[in-house]
């Protein structure tokens, strides 16, 4: 299985790259690149369609409003603009398509803890650098409770009625009547963590140990190196 730090490298420099190609020739590099990645995950094809479905909502916005202020402040041609435009929205299309297959498979990865175990092999001990670890797990952690409380909040609203009947302003209305108590509630929790984790030790060893340490290997070492180099020749031969 690969690293997941590799996997976010991989993924965060095709994202740089998109974002840095100039030529529709380039781009076409990074998009046939994006077709084969979306095949060979094809199993998360239909979570990452839904988290793309509001973009294309959006994009025809934008591109009324970059033409419509081509056309007035600009000298260029219609070709010109039409062709910018559409080179612009493609590029953030494909931006957004691949940072969202990358938080679908990043869910079954924990990037955290394979910097972690680099971290630990490196025996340093930086106070600081291992709350920032903690501060990293612990969000991860409990967000999704947070996320799934207010999920249920408003299922609860649906259900009784609430939420059908009001109009917008009135819904962000209650969000900021429920979201102050919700924040209370998880300003508490963190404190009762935090008084556990006290008891329990935390701090009196740096660095602290890892469980179930991810390694990172000579083959990740070398794959990092390739995607890398591979990213390099592509910018400086293609895409600039």
């Amino acid at each position: 299985m690969v690293n997941p730090i590799v996997t976010s490298i991989f993924y965060l420099g095709l994202a740089f790259s998109t974002i840095l190609s100039k030529t529709w020739s380039g781009l076409m590099i990074y998009i046939i690149v994006c077709i084969i990645l979306i095949i060979l995950n094809i199993a998360h094809l239909k979570s990452t369609i839904k988290q793309v479905k509001p973009f294309f909502l959006f994009f025809p916005i934008m591109i009324t409003v970059y033409l419509f202020i081509s056309f007035v402040f600009t000298n260029f041609t219609w070709t010109v603009i039409i062709n910018e435009a559409g080179f612009a929205m493609s590029k953030l299309l494909l931006l957004v398509i691949v940072m969202s297959l990358y938080l679908e498979i990043s869910r079954k990865q924990n990037l955290v803890l394979s910097v972690r175990s680099i971290w630990v092999k490196m025996n340093l001990k930086w106070k600081k650098v291992e709350d920032l670890f903690m501060f990293l797990e612990l969000t991860l952690r409990f967000y999704p409770t947070f996320q799934r409380e207010w999920q249920t909040i408003i299922r609860s609203k649906k259900a009784l009625g609430l939420a059908s009947s009001v109009g917008r302003w009135e819904r962000i209305k209650s969000v900021t009547n429920d979201l102050p108590g919700m924040i209370l509630q998880s300003y508490r929790k963190a404190e009762n963590t935090a008084a556990v984790m006290q008891q329990r030790g935390y701090g009196k060893q740096i660095p602290r140990g890892v469980a179930n340490p991810i390694l990172f290997k000579m083959s990740d070492l070398i794959l990092l190196v390739i995607i890398l180099a591979g990213y390099t020749l592509l910018n400086q031969n293609v895409t600039l």
